[in-house]
C-alpha cells in the first residue's frame, strides 16, 4: 500500500479516468480485496480456493481493457453456471458514464446516498451508476473498520473486509508530518505507532521511519483502456446516452448501447447450412408428443414429460440443436453445426466451404491461435476438441476448483455449465433444457 495524496485526489469521480487515479483505502476485516487496473473485486472469504475463481475472472476482465459491462456479463455468466456455492462478493468497473456495480450475497456497496446489496436476493444485483461520485464504500464485512485515508492500495490483492473511496476528505496527516514528527521523538523507538484510529484494528500497520526527505507524491494511474480490435470482431462498446445521467443507476441490462449484432442465420431448411446438403441425422427416440430426444434422457428436452414410462424405441431423426456456447461478452452461438474457435476462424477453409462456422475469440494478450480449438457435434454429444494449441485450451467443470489444461490435440465431451477458457476469454456451454446425458453416442 502507499500514502494517499489528497492533492491529487479529485473532488468527485467523473470519469474511468478519475476512478484509476482515486485513493482505496482498505478496511480491516476478514475477506479478500483486489484492485487490478480499473477493476475492483472484494470477496467476503480468504479461502483461496473460494477466491481463485473470482479472482481469475477479474483478471480476465481487467486483461481485456477493464470495461464495466464485460466485468458483470462475465460475472453474471459465472454464477448461473456455476455450483451456487460461492461467497458473497462485488465488483466494480467503469463503463461508458458511469460505474457498473455487481453484487452477489451479503455484499453491499454504498454510492454517496444510494445502497446496492444482494442480500435478500435470489441470484445477484447489478447496476450502472452514473459519474459523478462523491463517496463510494464496499464492505463484505460489516465488522470490519476503516484503517483510515493515510493507506492506499493502488494495485494487488490484500486481506480486508471492505474499502473506501472517499473524494471529498482529506486525511488529518499528510505522509511527511508523520515522518517528520517521527524524526524529532527523543525517545529512540525503532517503529513509532500511528496515530489512533477511531476504532480498534485487528492488525494495525506500522509506519516505518524513513530519512526525512520528501515523499514523492504517487501519479495518477492510466486509465484503462482496451486497443482496438481488428474489424469483424465482437462489436465495439459505445458510451451511454447522457439521457441517463439523470437517474440515480440503471440496470446494465436495460441498456441497449451495443452496435447491432449480426444474428445467427434463420434458414427454412437445416439442410442449407450443410454444405453437402445432407441433414445430419442421428438415433433417437420420440416422445409422446413427437419431439425427437436423446435416447439416454429421462425427461424430453422441449416438454419435459417422462420417458421412463414409454417403450422407447430407436429411430433414425434429425439431430436437434444440442445447446448453445456464451461468449463472455454475451453473444450467444446455438448448437446445430460445428464451431472453429479462434484468432481468425473466418479465413479456415473449413468455414468458408460452409462445413462449420466460426466464432472469433479477439485476445489482446496473444494467446490465441488462428484456429485454436473445436466443438464438434458428435452423435447427441458436445465435444471440444484442442487444435494442437501453442497456449493450450483449458476447462472447468461444474463444481471443479480449479482450470484444467486439455492434452494437446485431446477432446473432451462437455456437460452443461463447463466453461471453456482460450487465452484471457472464457465460453460456457449449457444445453437448452439445463441437463445432458453425455456419454457414447448412439449409433
Amino acid at each position: 500500500m502507499t500514502p494517499h495524496s489528497p492533492s491529487h485526489a479529485p473532488s468527485q469521480l467523473g470519469s474511468a479516468a478519475d476512478w484509476s487515479a482515486a485513493a482505496f483505502a482498505p478496511h480491516a476485516g476478514s475477506g479478500t480485496l483486489a484492485r487490478l487496473g480499473g477493476v475492483v473485486l472484494l470477496v467476503a472469504s480468504t479461502d483461496p480456493a473460494a477466491v481463485a475463481p473470482l479472482l481469475d475472472q477479474a483478471q480476465m476482465v481487467a486483461a481485456n481493457g477493464g470495461d464495466g459491462r464485460q466485468l458483470v456479463r462475465g460475472f453474471a455468466l459465472q454464477l448461473s453456471s456455476g455450483a451456487g456455492d460461492e461467497p458473497a462478493f462485488a465488483a466494480l468497473a467503469p463503463h461508458g458514464s458511469g460505474l457498473a456495480v455487481i453484487v452477489s450475497g451479503a455484499a453491499s456497496v454504498t454510492v454517496d446516498d444510494e445502497t446496492i446489496t444482494g442480500e435478500g436476493s435470489l441470484s445477484w444485483v447489478e447496476r450502472l451508476v452514473p459519474w459523478p461520485i462523491a463517496r463510494l464504500v464496499a464492505t463484505v464485512d460489516p465488522g470490519g473498520t476503516p484503517l483510515g485515508a493515510l493507506y492506499d492500495l493502488g494495485a494487488g490483492v490484500i486481506p480486508a473486509g471492505g474499502v473506501s473511496v472517499s473524494v471529498d476528505e482529506t486525511p488529518t496527516m499528510a505522509m511527511s508530518q508523520v515522518v517528520g514528527d517521527a524524526a524529532s521523538i527523543p525517545d529512540p523507538a525503532p517503529v513509532p505507532a500511528p496515530a489512533p484510529a477511531p476504532a480498534p484494528a485487528p492488525e494495525p500497520v506500522p509506519v516505518p521511519v524513513p530519512v526525512p526527505v520528501p515523499v514523492p507524491v504517487r501519479p495518477p494511474a492510466p486509465d484503462v483502456v482496451a486497443p482496438p480490435t481488428p474489424a469483424g470482431d465482437r462489436p465495439v462498446l459505445a458510451a451511454m446516452p447522457d439521457a441517463f445521467a439523470s437517474f440515480d443507476s440503471v440496470k446494465l441490462r436495460d441498456l441497449e448501447d451495443d452496435e447491432p449484432v449480426t444474428p445467427l442465420p434463420i434458414v427454412a431448411d437445416q439442410r442449407d447450412v450443410q454444405a453437402s446438403g445432407v441433414v445430419s441425422e442421428v438415433r433417437g427416440v420420440f416422445c409422446k408428443n413427437r419431439h425427437f430426444n436423446d435416447p439416454r434422457v429421462l425427461f424430453c428436452a422441449v416438454c419435459g414429460i417422462n420417458m421412463v414410462q414409454q417403450t422407447p424405441v430407436l429411430v433414425n431423426g434429425e439431430r436437434p440443436p444440442l445447446g448453445v456456447v456464451v461468449l463472455d461478452d454475451g453473444a450467444v452461438f446455438q448448437l446445430d453445426t460445428d464451431y472453429l474457435l479462434g484468432r481468425d476462424p473466418d479465413a479456415d477453409d473449413r468455414v468458408r466451404h460452409g462445413d462449420c462456422r466460426g466464432i472469433s475469440i479477439i485476445d489482446t494478450s496473444n494467446m490465441v491461435s488462428r484456429v485454436h480449438a473445436r466443438l464438434e457435434l458428435r452423435g447427441w454429444d458436445v465435444v471440444l476438441v484442442d487444435n494442437t494449441s501453442t497456449n493450450g485450451t483449458f476447462v472447468n467443470s461444474p463444481k471443479a476448483v480449479e482450470w484444467r489444461r486439455m492434452a494437446a490435440g485431446g477432446d473432451e465431451v462437455l456437460t452443461p455449465g463447463t466453461r471453456i477458457r482460450i487465452g484471457h476469454r472464457t465460453l460456457a456451454f449449457n444445453t437448452h433444457g439445463g441437463q445432458s446425458a453425455a456419454g457414447q453416442s448412439v449409433s
